[in-house]
């Protein structure tokens, strides 16, 4: 039966991002982002359906910042990633927390602020949804599953 809530179908395995699962834990599932064409934009996805990172047990919480720490370092290897978002918005339905790269692409055309987050997404539906990109975002799930497995 599929479900209403998107990250209860990540969960249920119902639905696959591009680049598939990148790395799962008991409680949280790491992916690219299903809808915003931007590489090495990660999604952890709780397994659990809920909304804010208050309804995490303690045992849930140290394994989502375990989970977002070894994620973060393993973007590191990327040289054109300047920094990182994190971002949890609690207004979504399902908890999910994001890990948005920014790039110089993105420095050339808006503020380093979260206020331009949505702007930056737009931008890249626009202009990154081709064949080529979405490869290297696919090689780029690829690599950081095989850097994450260790």
């Amino acid at each position: 039966m599929p479900h209403d809530c998107m990250g209860c179908a990540i969960a249920a395995k119902e639905l696959t991002p591009i680049g598939g699962i990148i790395t799962e834990t008991p409680n949280f599932i790491l992916v690219q982002d299903p809808e915003v064409p931007i590489k090495n934009f990660l999604i952890i996805n709780s397994k659990r359906h809920l909304q804010s990172i208050a309804q995490l047990s303690p045992e849930e919480n140290a394994e989502l910042f375990e989970l977002c720490y070894r994620a973060r370092k393993a973007l590191l290897s990327w040289g054109d990633i300047i920094d990182c978002k994190l971002i949890q918005e609690e207004r979504s339905g399902h908890f999910h927390l994001w890990i948005l790269p920014w790039y110089a692409w993105m420095d050339g055309e808006f503020d380093n602020s979260l206020t331009c987050v949505r702007a930056v997404m737009q931008r890249a539906h626009e202009t990154r949804m081709t064949k080529g990109y979405l490869d290297e975002i696919i090689a780029a799930a690829e690599e950081l599953r095989g850097m994450l497995a260790n």
